[in-house]
C-alpha cells in the first residue's frame, strides 16, 4: 500500500516503499513532460562528454590520496574532532553518513523508527511500549499550510474567494494523508473506527468500541486488508480505549501525526474521518468538515456530523494533526463529542498495561440489586422487580462467588466488575444458594 511521494524543491523522499528507496530519484517523480525528458537528454549527453576529463581528474586524486598515506600514516589514528574545515561537521556527526547514503541512492524511511535492522524497517512487536516512542514518532499525516490561512487556522471565517480557495485546498491535502490512517475496528458483533498511532501498531478508539481489555478484535485498513488485534486498557470516565495490531507488516504502520488538543480553541477547523455504518468496500471511510464549538473538560464538541459506526475515529486539525477520538452523540446530529488527545497521551502506559477505569459517560452499568456491604461476602439483600438480575433467575439471599469469570470475595468487588461491564453485555454469574453453586446470564442494563 506504500506510495512514493516526492518533494521536487528538497529532492527528497517523504514516505517512500522498499522499490522507490533504491529508485534514482531523477525517475521518482511520477509526472514528466517533453520538456523535462527533453533537459534530462541534454544532461546526460553534457555528462557523456566530460567523462574521460572527469575521468583523469579523479585519478590524479586517488594517486595523491595514496601518496598521503605513505607518509602520514593510518587515517584511523587521526583525532576524531581534528577537521575544521566543515562546521556543520561537529554539529552533526552523522551528516557525512548521511550524506554518503544519499549519494548512494539510500533514503532512509520516514515512517520507521530507530533501529539496527538493516533494511531500515521496524516491523511489529509484541513488547509493551511506553508513551514515550510513539510521541516522540512524526507519522505521515502533518502537511503544511497554505498560503493564506493564518487568519483561518486560528478559528476566524473566510472572507475572500482565495481564503475559501486555500481553505479548500488545506483540507484536501489533510484527507488525502488521514485516510492511511483510519482504520475500521470490529470486535465481537460491533463495528466502529479507531486511528493507527505508531508504527508498531497502537490504535486509539474509543472505550466502548474496544469493548474489555485482552479481546480478539479485527482491524481493517483503507485498502480493505484485515489484520488481528488485541484490546488492551481503557479509560471509561472519557471513552478512551486502546488496541494493538499483532499481525506483523511488512513495514512499519502508516500512523497519524500527533497534535496536542490543550491548545484548541472554538472555532478551530478540524476533520472527522470514519467509518459511519461500518465497513464498506466499495465506499471506504468518509471525511467530514467541521469547526469546534466548545472545550469541556475531558471532551472537545464539534459540528462534524457523526452517526453510528463514526465512534472511534480521528479527528484531525488543519495541519492533518490528531487532536481527539470520537466518543457520542449530542443532542443533536451535528453536536457531537470526541476524546481529548491528550487523554490518552497522559495515560499511555496505563492504556498499554491493559488497566481499565472509570465509568462511560451516559453509560453506567447496573443489574438491579442491592447488597449487604458489612459482611466478608457479596450477599444479595434486594432485587429490583424486572431488572437484569431478576429476569435472569437472582434472589434475595444469593451470594455472588463469581462475576464475568472473576472471583468475588465483598459486594465492593462486584460494583466494581459490573462497572467494567457496557449497557447490553451479556455476563455469566455464578451464585451461591442453598450450598449449590447456580450459573446464570444476565444482560447488563443501563442506569436512567
Amino acid at each position: 500500500m506504500s506510495q512514493a511521494y516526492f518533494t521536487r524543491g528538497t529532492g527528497a523522499f517523504a514516505y517512500a516503499s522498499p522499490i522507490a528507496y533504491a529508485s534514482p530519484i531523477a525517475n521518482a517523480s511520477p509526472i514528466a513532460n517533453a520538456s523535462q525528458i527533453a533537459y534530462a537528454s541534454q544532461i546526460n549527453a553534457a555528462h557523456r562528454g566530460d567523462f574521460s576529463y572527469g575521468f583523469y581528474r579523479r585519478a590524479i586524486k586517488a594517486a595523491l590520496f595514496f601518496l598521503a598515506l605513505l607518509f602520514c600514516g593510518p587515517v584511523a589514528s587521526l583525532p576524531a574532532q581534528s577537521s575544521t574545515s566543515d562546521p556543520s561537521a561537529s554539529r552533526n556527526p552523522s551528516s557525512a553518513s548521511e550524506a554518503n547514503n544519499l549519494e548512494t541512492g539510500q533514503v532512509k524511511p520516514a515512517l520507521a523508527l530507530e533501529s539496527s535492522n538493516s533494511s531500515g524497517v521496524v516491523p511489529a512487536s509484541n513488547e509493551i511500549r511506553v508513551a514515550k516512542p510513539i510521541i516522540a514518532s512524526a507519522g505521515l499525516t502533518q502537511v503544511g499550510l497554505e498560503f493564506g490561512l493564518e487568519r483561518i487556522v486560528k478559528g476566524a471565517e473566510p472572507q475572500t474567494l482565495d481564503e475559501f480557495r486555500a481553505l479548500e485546498s488545506q483540507q484536501a491535502k489533510v484527507v488525502q494523508k488521514v485516510k492511511q490512517v483510519t482504520v475500521n475496528v470490529q470486535q465481537g458483533n460491533s463495528q466502529g473506527s479507531g486511528v493507527i498511532i505508531s508504527g508498531d501498531g497502537y490504535v486509539l478508539t474509543a472505550a466502548h468500541v474496544a469493548g474489555k481489555p485482552n479481546l480478539d478484535a479485527t482491524v481493517v485498513l483503507s485498502n480493505g486488508r484485515r489484520y488481528r488485534a488485541k484490546t488492551l486498557g481503557m479509560n471509561r470516565n472519557v471513552d478512551a480505549g486502546l488496541l494493538k495490531i499483532t499481525d506483523e507488516p511488512a513495514e512499519g504502520w502508516p500512523h497519524a501525526s500527533l497534535g496536542e488538543s490543550s491548545r484548541l480553541a472554538e472555532g478551530c477547523w478540524c476533520v472527522a474521518v470514519g467509518h459511519p455504518g461500518g465497513w464498506q468496500e466499495k465506499r471506504g471511510s468518509v471525511v467530514r468538515v467541521g469547526r469546534v464549538l466548545a472545550m469541556l473538560p475531558g471532551t472537545i464538541v464539534t459540528d462534524c456530523s457523526l452517526i453510528g459506526g463514526d465512534s472511534g475515529g480521528p479527528l484531525f486539525d488543519l495541519s492533518g494533526r490528531l487532536i481527539g477520538i470520537h466518543s457520542r452523540i449530542g443532542a443533536d446530529v451535528t453536536e457531537n463529542m470526541h476524546v481529548p488527545v491528550d487523554e490518552f497521551t497522559k495515560n499511555f502506559e496505563r492504556l498499554v498495561s491493559g488497566e481499565k477505569w472509570g465509568i462511560l459517560p451516559g453509560y453506567e452499568p447496573i443489574i438491579g440489586i442491592t447488597g449487604d456491604e458489612q459482611d466478608g461476602r457479596a450477599i444479595i439483600t434486594k432485587v429490583n422487580p424486572g431488572g437484569p438480575a431478576e429476569r435472569a433467575g437472582v434472589r434475595a439471599g444469593d451470594v455472588v462467588v463469581r462475576f464475568d469469570g472473576t472471583e468475588i470475595h465483598s459486594f465492593r468487588e462486584l460494583k466494581e466488575a459490573v462497572h467494567g461491564c457496557l449497557p447490553g453485555d451479556h455476563v455469566r454469574v455464578e451464585v451461591s444458594r442453598e450450598n449449590k453453586i447456580l450459573s446464570r446470564t444476565l444482560v447488563i442494563g443501563l442506569k436512567n
